[in-house]
């Protein structure tokens, strides 16, 4: 377990009149500097979720997409990562994490530029794709840069707070965006977003090595991930998390303007909100894993909070104060989960010629819970009687084999460096 405290730097280390990039940290030194830009560029590339999402009904208008053509538009991310996470990770390690994570938001700025500009609607989609490519490239990135740039001492601490990138960039761009396309609509909204990431990118460039692990991708390192039994069940459970998270969380605004009347933006912003409050469960999960809680405790704390409140934010029979209520309960406690798994995969591969593959397969596992969840558990509702009974049940069987998963998880595992 690591122990409390540790050695940190201040930032980057410079002499009188010199710049430039941030070298290496020294070895059992936390280069604060280093986190703070990855956490950055995390949040940068998680706007790219909640952004589209708020834009897409002015985006429908102007470019009369379909209901399908929106789908596809808003699911490019999810497709990317599910098709690609393991395959994008374990080849991203040949360029090194720390080039990759640049390029990522490169691709971002471009890609907004890009849109900002375009005026038609394959044009806007090439520029979706590249949004997703970055968005890839970057989550695929940071997490082992981040167990580079950390001392064991707050390895955990700051792998368990990296999963709070998700709520936070996604839900202050759904709270943000609606406003800036009123006063600078889509284009000027999606140049913002550009001038953003770019800002970043020069953060990144000041602050985080550009060296990191990098190697040829080799076979044995794609197999080492694979063989894992830590990282198969860590992939297994987050997917299963993000199925339950975005089956609630996601549909809630919809449920409210359907079940309870509420306006399209009151339900919105109620919506983010819930989704943002999964950042403080991710900043407790990653605190207590620092301070030595074991994970078969903080998984199963969390998915217990998920099971206990998921049924009051799926029944229309409760007030909708209540729901909200309960769903906010769901995602703050909801967050201790990503936290603890981040945490696992950075003990299990940090370091070692599988880390690429193995955030990709984690990847892939969120992507793919993102992609099948919520129509599973809408689909299952529909097909029996009790539909609420019937969504609370697979939601509980759900969280069950997530905690299932934290209690059999083998201590101490680490892939081999090959």
């Amino acid at each position: 377990m690591p122990t409390r405290g540790g050695a940190s730097d201040q930032g980057p280390a410079t002499s009188a009149g010199r710049t430039g990039p941030s070298p290496a940290p020294e070895p059992g030194r936390t280069s604060w500097s280093a986190v703070a830009g990855l956490m950055g560029a995390g949040v940068v590339a998680a706007a790219q979720i909640g952004g589209a999402s708020a834009a897409l009904p002015v985006l429908q208008d102007e470019f009369g997409l379909s209901s399908t053509a929106a789908a596809w538009y808003l699911s490019t991310v999810s497709a990317l990562g599910a098709a690609c996470g393991a395959l994008l990770g374990w080849l991203g390690q040949t360029l090194g994490f720390g080039r990759q994570i640049r390029i990522g938001l490169l691709a971002i700025v471009l890609a907004d530029l890009g849109g900002a500009a375009v005026d038609s609607l394959a044009g806007l989609l090439i520029a979706r794709v590249g949004e997703g490519l970055g968005l890839v490239m970057v989550i695929l990135a940071a997490p082992p840069l981040l167990a580079e740039v950390s001392a064991p001492a707050h390895r955990r601490l700051v792998s368990g707070a990296w999963g709070a990138y998700l709520p936070v960039g996604s839900g202050l761009a759904a709270l943000l965006v609606p406003p800036a396309l009123g006063w600078v609509g889509w284009r000027g909204a999606s140049v913002a977003d550009a001038v953003l990431a770019a800002v970043v990118l020069v953060l990144v460039l000041r602050w985080v090595p550009s060296t990191g692990q990098r190697g040829r991708a080799t076979a044995a390192g794609l197999l080492g991930a694979l063989r894992s039994r830590s990282v198969l069940i860590i992939t297994a459970a987050f997917g299963l998390y993000s199925a339950q998270f975005l089956a609630v969380v996601g549909l809630l605004p919809a449920s409210l303007v359907t079940d309870e009347g509420m306006s399209v933006a009151a339900a919105g912003v109620l919506g983010a909100i819930t989704f943002l409050v999964s950042a403080p469960g991710n900043f407790l999960g990653a605190y207590l894993l620092h301070r030595g809680a074991p994970l078969r405790w903080v998984i199963p704390a969390g998915c217990a909070g998920m099971v206990a409140t998921a049924w009051i934010v799926l029944d229309p029979a409760h007030p909708a104060g209540l729901r909200v209520a309960a769903a906010i309960v769901f995602s703050l406690t909801g967050g201790l989960v990503p936290a603890s798994l981040f945490a696992a995969l950075a003990a299990v591969s940090g370091g070692t010629r599988s880390a690429g593959a193995a955030i990709g397969l984690l990847t892939q596992g969120s992507a793919l819970g993102q992609l099948l969840g919520p129509p599973l558990v809408v689909a299952v509702g529909s097909a029996v009687a009790a539909g609420v009974a019937a969504r609370a049940v697979l939601l509980g069987c759900f969280a069950a084999l997530v905690a299932v998963g934290a209690t059999v998880l083998p201590r101490g595992e680490r892939i081999r460096p090959t």
